[in-house]
């Protein structure tokens, strides 16, 4: 009779149920009234997250033939957008739940489902500069600096994403210069608007970004991206190629000359 009735039993010790009172309110009032409010919670701007809501809301992974809807895709948006933009305890189902007054299992269902669906459009964000964007970057170059270096239309660097603890295999490959356990990434982008054109994820921390920068695309291939003349931008922990353009660096027991210092200064 016991096993009958533990098999039976599907809450041995219930409770009451959880109080919630969330702040999505708060957040609703925010995007007309206090946009810092709005930006410190979801990192991005309300036409910007309107804009992501209509891209994703008619992927499959939010419709269901289940007897239980879904919540609105705009807040499983919300709710992912609060766990990857935050650090820590607050980036903790627990703590997503009680913002959004939902159960911890649906902050977990929510992230998967936003992650899922934002990473079906990752071939329609990420392609290749049209021409008008191309003309555009050169003409904000030049617009910058001078008619000379318009032809530098793509710029490059390196960034870290921190992990939120030691990984357990080759740990110590992931610590970083900045005392952190973290993953490389590099970034190319279009200085006009800073749209992502090309990247590389998934080195350690610990890399330099020279050697990070072999992964992405247009190392490999630099003709994809670039015709005869033009080059990409890099701050001096690239090396410097016919396509690549770089400042330079100080020589061992010397000084840069007048003219290097000049160029540095503008780049």
């Amino acid at each position: 009779m016991l096993h009958t009735a533990v098999e039976e039993t599907r809450i041995f010790f219930p409770k009451s149920p959880a109080f919630r009172q969330p702040q999505l309110g708060l957040l609703e009032w925010a995007r007309h009234n206090d946009l810092g409010h709005f930006l410190r919670k979801l990192r991005l701007r309300p036409t910007t997250f309107d804009a992501i809501v209509t891209l994703i809301e008619n992927h499959q992974i939010f419709h269901n033939s289940s007897n239980s809807p879904q919540y609105p895709t705009a807040l499983q948006l919300g709710i992912f957008l609060v766990r990857v933009g935050h650090y820590g305890n607050a980036a903790s189902c627990n703590e997503v739940a009680e913002w959004a007054g939902v159960s911890v299992g649906t902050v977990v269902l929510s992230t998967k489902r936003v992650a899922l669906a934002l990473m079906s459009l990752h071939d329609m964000a990420m392609c290749s500069p049209t021409d008008d964007e191309k003309r555009k970057a050169k003409a904000f170059v030049q617009s910058k600096v001078c008619e000379s270096w318009r032809d530098g239309w793509l710029s490059v660097d390196g960034t870290t994403f921190p992990l939120f603890q030691k990984p357990s295999h080759f740990g110590e490959a992931w610590y970083d210069r900045s005392s952190n356990y973290s993953m490389n990434a590099q970034l190319v982008t279009l200085p006009h608007n800073l749209r992502i054109v090309d990247y590389a994820l998934g080195h350690t921390g610990s890399v330099h970004d020279s050697y990070a920068f072999e992964a992405t695309q247009i190392f490999r291939d630099h003709a994809l991206f670039l015709d005869a003349g033009e080059w990409i931008w890099a701050d001096s922990a690239y090396p410097i190629q016919d396509w690549c353009m770089a400042p330079f660096k100080r020589p061992t027991n010397g000084n840069l000359t007048q003219s290097e210092r000049h160029y540095n200064y503008y780049l």
